[in-house]
């Protein structure tokens, strides 16, 4: 007997959405008990964050070095680490990106606006998965890569 399942998580992609998959998946997730959906979900939570922070990651580490650049900051030295506050709007909490704080490598703090599209939009969408609180913070460490969040 031949299997003419695809052997790659990519070879998937043309399927998604279609209904033959969408039935399938229904049929699995339909067999699973409430404890195997949450470590499922969980799963699918924790996938989704590390791809919002790559892209976070990226677009800050160019960021960072533009506000330098631009002698927007307090210090010539590079951004080592940025700190993210949250916000209140009518939709929810939402990490801040207008004063974000800055701490340079020779240790002095700038605060400073990084309302880019590319960055606005995946801070977004991790709020949106993580779900803040209005005394959450975030802290990158743009060298290592390193989230911390407090």
């Amino acid at each position: 007997m031949t299997s003419t399942a695809p052997s790659t998580p990519a070879a998937l992609l043309p399927l998604v959405d279609t209904p033959e998959f969408d039935a399938e998946l229904s049929r699995f997730l339909d067999s699973l008990d409430v404890a195997q959906l949450y470590a499922v979900e969980t799963l699918c939570m924790q996938r989704q964050v590390a791809k919002y922070e790559a892209q976070l990651l990226t677009a800050l580490r160019r960021r960072a070095r533009e506000v330098v650049a631009e002698g927007e900051t307090a210090s010539r030295w590079p951004v080592v680490t940025l700190t993210f506050g949250t916000s209140v709007y009518d939709n929810g909490v939402f990490w801040d990106e207008c004063t974000v704080e800055a701490r340079h490598l020779d240790g002095t703090l700038s605060t400073v606006d990084l309302y880019y599209e590319d960055v606005c939009g995946v801070l977004a969408d991790l709020s949106s998965a993580l779900r803040p609180d209005g005394t959450d913070s975030i802290v990158v460490q743009l060298r290592t890569g390193e989230f911390d969040y407090q």
